[in-house]
């Protein structure tokens, strides 16, 4: 009988050695689950916020391109076109360029004149984390075409504005967007 438990004893022992209980798995594995749903969720949604702003810039753009193509009235005047300013690194700006009933439209400036020019409305990007990456030339679009001046500059042939979108403290092109802008009216995002 003593022969019997010294063999229990020691079988007990061993398997107190062999490895991890199910309790020590369950707790391994409740980590390693909440810290991977964590930077899932933290990576899509830092994606997420990126293609947001992208598309709503690009959407404010869009606007005055409408707004230019319908022949939109701003304070009760037609306007000779509506443009995009960039303003600092967070925010853009629709202009309206000068009366066309009092200005020849085809001698401005297109690009913003804070004298000659109105601001419609400002676009800012809201997340803090998103910024535009560097300054841009102003885009004026201009009926009836319409056609699109890129920085004062209207030509077919030309290469597209560029409006790169990333995150703050970031090197593109990793977690950054670009909005091309063509001379022909096209809009697309890369």
């Amino acid at each position: 009988m003593i022969n019997s438990f010294v063999f229990l004893q020691h079988t007990s022992n061993k398997a107190n050695e062999r490895g991890f209980t199910l309790i020590e798995m369950l707790v391994v594995a409740a980590i390693i689950g909440f810290m991977t749903t964590s930077l899932v969720t933290n990576f899509s949604r830092t994606k997420l916020d990126l293609s947001r702003t992208v598309n709503l810039m690009k959407s404010t753009i869009r606007q005055a391109q409408v707004n230019t193509v319908s022949s939109t009235k701003y304070n009760d005047y037609t306007p000779c076109g509506y443009g995009i300013h960039y303003m600092n690194a967070t925010s853009l700006a629709i202009y309206a360029g000068p009366n066309a009933a009092t200005t020849d439209c085809t001698s401005i400036n297109r690009n913003y004149a804070a004298g000659q020019d109105s601001i419609v409305s400002t676009q800012s990007i809201i997340d803090a984390n998103i910024q535009f990456m560097s300054s841009f030339s102003d885009i004026f679009f201009e009926p009836p075409d319409p056609k699109t001046y890129l920085n004062n500059s209207f030509s077919l042939g030309q290469a597209p504005l560029a409006i790169t979108i990333g995150k703050t403290g970031t090197t593109c092109p990793q977690d950054c967007k670009t909005i091309y802008v063509h001379s022909s009216g096209k809009i697309e995002i890369q």
